[in-house]
């Protein structure tokens, strides 16, 4: 289960025994920065030799192997969403910079669903159609993360071995923004029916 502000929500990849018989444990796999544990299956690695419940079977009838279930990514200091916000104006006000970009939701392959730019005179926000990210890789999480936010949103992957990534809003300090490669969804030919009162 994953606690947000106010509610609980299950996690896709909840299970209590893995796929070789051992209990699933909850495994801190980076503290601090710091890679500090693997997700392992009976196949012993070095340094670490047993399992602590993540091997599973990416299809039927295939040997299991380390996978993981649910992520979930937190912070030692978190911060509000208004504060996340106001770090974000203030880096573009240091840099002399007109506006800054805000992400509310993301669609397939990281592309933003739901993008703002933020202008940092007033920190009105409007609508940004047709962008992507370039270079929002493990190097960008390394080097330019600079807080994240106290809330959680949950990304339910139902791939060959079902998970959730239960993460929470983050600030990052330099990020690229590009026209995106794909054409704009064209509107619909004709409008939308009428929606009439059901008697």
């Amino acid at each position: 289960m994953s606690e947000g502000s106010q509610e609980l929500e299950s996690l896709l990849g909840h299970y209590e025994i893995d796929d070789e018989g051992v209990p699933a444990q909850r495994v801190a796999v980076i503290e601090k920065g710091n890679l500090v544990n693997y997700v392992t299956g009976r196949m012993p690695i070095r340094d670490f030799p047993a399992s602590n419940g993540h091997g599973r079977a990416r299809i039927p009838n295939y040997p299991p192997g380390p996978s993981l279930s649910n992520l979930i990514v937190s912070s030692t200091q978190p911060v509000s969403k208004q504060e996340l916000k106001k770090k974000l104006i203030d880096l573009c006000q240091q840099r002399d910079l007109p506006y800054c970009y805000y992400v509310e939701t993301f669609g397939p392959k990281l592309i933003p669903r739901l993008l703002y730019k933020v202008w940092t005179k007033d920190g009105h926000e409007e609508l940004v159609r047709g962008a992507s990210f370039g270079d929002l890789d493990t190097r960008a999480l390394r080097s330019d993360l600079v807080a994240a936010g106290d809330d959680v949103y949950v990304d339910d992957r139902a791939l060959n071995i079902p998970h959730s990534i239960a993460a929470p809003s983050v600030l990052f300090d330099e990020l690229e923004v590009k026209r995106a490669s794909i054409n704009k969804e064209k509107l619909p030919e004709y409008p939308a029916p009428a929606v009439l009162p059901i008697r």
